[in-house]
């Protein structure tokens, strides 16, 4: 019985544990710092939400609600599921923050507008998030290779700088 009940768990440990959905991401993806959503649909960063004001009391008077999710949502009912696997931090602010469509990011670049964007190394599964302009630190088109695994060029747009990534 001890046999069949050790078979049982670790089966079903198994089958939880290789059931889960993989993170589409760079292999330079961030390892340390997680994600911002304002306003539920503008990428931003640490720095957007200190650049509200300076004391506290201004940035509360700026920020209508705050919330952090450090559970791993399921990926068909969160758009945002691929900017989970270090938490998100969304933040509703009473004011619109300037940002560009991944659409706009591509053409910059002379890409075709359906080119996949990636923020810090992971992908945006959906085409709804644009990036606050505050936050971006850094832009690079990632070409395909044996390390990356791509299939066609895609833009990786960093908030972080170098030092904040690993």
């Amino acid at each position: 019985m001890k046999k069949i009940t050790s078979f049982l768990f670790v089966l079903l440990v198994s089958l939880n544990v290789f059931s889960q959905d993989a993170y589409i991401k760079l292999p330079q993806a961030k390892t340390k710092n997680l994600s911002y959503i304002f306003n539920k649909n503008v990428i931003g960063n640490e720095s957007v939400l200190k650049g509200l004001r300076s004391t506290e009391q201004e940035v509360k008077d700026k920020v209508e609600q705050l919330s952090v999710l450090i559970d791993k949502p399921n990926r068909e009912t969160a758009d945002y599921y691929n900017q989970t696997e270090l938490g998100i931090l969304f933040i509703d602010l009473k004011e619109k923050l300037t940002s560009k469509t991944q659409w706009e990011l591509n053409e910059f670049f002379g890409l075709d507008k359906q080119t996949e964007v990636y923020v810090d190394g992971y992908l945006l599964e959906s085409k709804k998030y644009k990036i606050a302009l505050k936050a971006i630190v850094a832009m690079e088109i990632v070409e395909p290779n044996t390390t990356n695994s791509l299939k066609t060029r895609v833009l990786n747009v960093w908030t972080l700088k170098k030092s904040e990534r690993y």
